[in-house]
């Protein structure tokens, strides 16, 4: 008996108390809409395990046993409960907000995803949607400890990805922005080594492309004496830009997006290769429709203009 709990299966109990109800295992079978055979296992299985003898059979007619009618007796409001679980979940369910919690860093709020927050909740209103910021690396701390359902970002989000569900969102091409009438705004195509004769805002460490930091280090754009600021956010460079104080580099997700009329942009695409946005969650949550019909509005919305 101590390995009852183990091995009885609901299906077991089931079979057996459906035969009960209609009299015959080939009643039971018909019912279920299963095999004569397979009933008739999974009767002689329980019976095995509770070392009782639970229905005389002849063939025709199956005999309920008294150990059979207590069994009956304690399983039949199980299976009954369990018929009716999936029913009452769904009904709990509807009954219940949902809510769904993504983070992703600063940057995303004023230049990607505004649009797609805004189309999400129109389509979803009875999600409760809410938006977090993370910060460099803190990704896996914040799904591990389940504050959020999913992290977008560079690869620089998560300190671990290997740990979890990732897929590519979308692409940032680089850009460069300075103010009205600065001396690049006259050039068509703009190279790393022309950005280097103008104090660049950014701090080197924060780029988030690898590739890119390398290519922009070797040109030697954050050595220039004239250089006083480390910024690291969007917001900070655009408006550090603004009052004159140099350029900056930042990114752009849809190419015809109207930008600041207070700014030129160059694009250096072709000089520079994009930071790819990646999706981060947890395997446990792989599954979540809600979830994934955000992540299809966001690549949908997102997705390189051809």
């Amino acid at each position: 008996m101590k390995h009852v709990y183990k091995d009885m299966s609901y299906q077991q109990l089931r079979s057996y108390c459906e035969t009960v109800r209609l009299g015959s295992m080939s009643s039971a079978a018909e019912s279920l809409e299963v095999s004569h055979p397979t009933v008739w296992k999974q009767i002689r299985a329980l019976e095995e395990l509770l070392g009782q003898k639970l229905i005389e059979s002849d063939g025709r007619r199956s005999e309920i046993t008294p150990q059979g009618r207590i069994l009956a007796e304690l399983a039949t409001p199980i299976i009954t409960e369990f018929e009716t679980l999936q029913q009452r979940f769904e009904k709990a369910c509807d009954a219940s907000p949902r809510i769904l919690t993504i983070a992703s860093p600063p940057r995303s709020y004023t230049d990607d995803l505004l649009g797609v927050i805004a189309s999400f909740r129109q389509r979803f209103p009875d999600v409760q949607l809410i938006m977090r910021e993370v910060f460099e690396s803190l990704g896996n701390e914040m799904l591990e400890n389940r504050e959020v359902d999913f992290v977008i970002g560079d690869s620089k989000c998560c300190r671990r990805p290997e740990e979890l569900v990732v897929e590519q969102m979308y692409r940032i091409d680089p850009m460069v922005i300075m103010p009205v009438g600065h001396p690049l705004a006259s050039r068509r195509k703009i190279m790393p080594k022309d950005l280097a004769k103008y104090p660049v805002l950014n701090h080197r460490e924060s780029y988030p492309d690898e590739e890119g930091k390398a290519i922009l280090t070797k040109a030697g754009v954050f050595k220039n004496p004239a250089r006083g600021f480390d910024l690291v956010l969007a917001a900070s460079i655009r408006s550090c830009v603004k009052q004159g104080h140099g350029i900056g580099l930042v990114g752009r997700v849809i190419p015809n997006s109207p930008g600041d009329p207070e700014l030129i942009e160059r694009s250096l695409a072709h000089c520079l290769p994009p930071t790819i946005c990646y999706g981060y969650r947890e395997h446990r949550i792989s599954e979540d429709p809600i979830l994934q019909a955000f992540i299809d509005l966001t690549k949908q919305q997102l997705a390189p203009q051809e």
